[in-house]
């Protein structure tokens, strides 16, 4: 009989000290939405059930929600459920929680080199942008949430490593030299941050300073490619769908590209996660850059 909002706003509380932010999000945008559809402010635990689900399902259908969308918010809403009741019927099995494909993200290899060669006016954001845009996709598809809170002591002995915040799979990276290129060429930018994407080194502020620098990161991404005149628009994930698709064409296996990017998945990460080791992925990252003939770029020259 305990309050389903309290329960949430718990949940919300422990991802946050656990400096997951964007599960955090999560959590709030799914509760807000379901309070939204009740018009109340409050839902108990033992109210929750597969016909209001529905129901609720429904409602957020003909609003135009994709199902994307609504698989993120019921994931979310069962996490929570899960973690609050001992009811053994999944009230959920009713929605929909699982994906659907969505438009092709990659670009080629042709695509990369155009952007290489852009030139671009001095001292523009565009510039930055595509740093940070080449640099995620140099390290294995990096997202730009652990790229903007990427710090310099997460660098060591020629080589990244960071926790994946999304599921905190631990990834190493080691540092070619057009890496190298592109984190010296903001090293004085920031003392603690390797980019000047975030202000603040405080544990919670960040993540609003990080959603708003996403905003902009996007809309910089799109003025980026209409410039460089790609077919397909870029976005922050664009440079994590190329490398896997570039690894992938590369006949890079598919249980390393796998393990390069983080993923959980048991069926490529946890079959084979123990044959692996940093070399290999060193060996695999530098095949996709040398794919591209861009080791020895220096971005520096197509800056008017």
């Amino acid at each position: 009989n305990s309050s389903f909002v309290a329960c949430v706003k718990r949940e919300i509380d422990n991802a946050r000290g656990r400096g997951s932010f964007s599960t955090a999000a999560n959590y709030s945008t799914a509760i807000r939405s379901l309070l939204k559809y009740l018009g109340r402010k409050d839902i108990k635990v033992k109210e929750i059930s597969k016909e209001m689900l529905e129901n609720y399902q429904k409602w957020l259908l003909r609003r135009n929600v994709s199902l994307n969308t609504i698989s993120c918010y019921m994931r979310s809403l069962r996490s929570v459920y899960n973690r609050v009741t001992e009811n053994c019927e999944n009230v959920f099995d009713k929605t929909f929680t699982g994906s659907t494909p969505t438009v092709k993200r990659s670009l080629t290899i042709n695509d990369i080199h155009r952007l290489l060669t852009l030139k671009l006016p001095k001292r523009s954001r565009m510039i930055l942008t595509r740093d940070l845009f080449i640099f995620s996709f140099y390290c294995q598809g990096m997202p730009f949430i652990d790229l903007a809170f990427l710090k310099k002591s997460q660098i060591e002995d020629g080589c990244i490593t960071y926790h994946r915040r999304k599921t905190g799979q631990i990834i190493h990276i080691k540092i070619e030299p057009c890496m190298e290129d592109i984190i010296r060429k903001y090293e004085d930018k920031d003392p603690v941050y390797v980019f000047p994407v975030l202000r603040s080194a405080d544990k919670a502020a960040p993540y609003a300073q990080y959603q708003k620098q996403l905003c902009y990161y996007n809309i910089s991404l799109k003025r980026l490619g209409r410039r460089a005149g790609l077919s397909r628009t870029l976005t922050s994930y664009v440079a994590r769908h190329t490398w896997a698709s570039i690894a992938f064409q590369s006949n890079v296996e598919l249980q390393t590209i796998s393990r390069a990017m983080g993923h959980t998945n048991p069926m490529t990460t946890l079959i084979y996660i123990k044959e692996l080791d940093n070399n290999y992925l060193a060996t695999a990252n530098r095949k996709i850059i040398t794919a591209c003939n861009i080791i020895a770029e220096d971005i520096d020259d197509f800056t008017e």
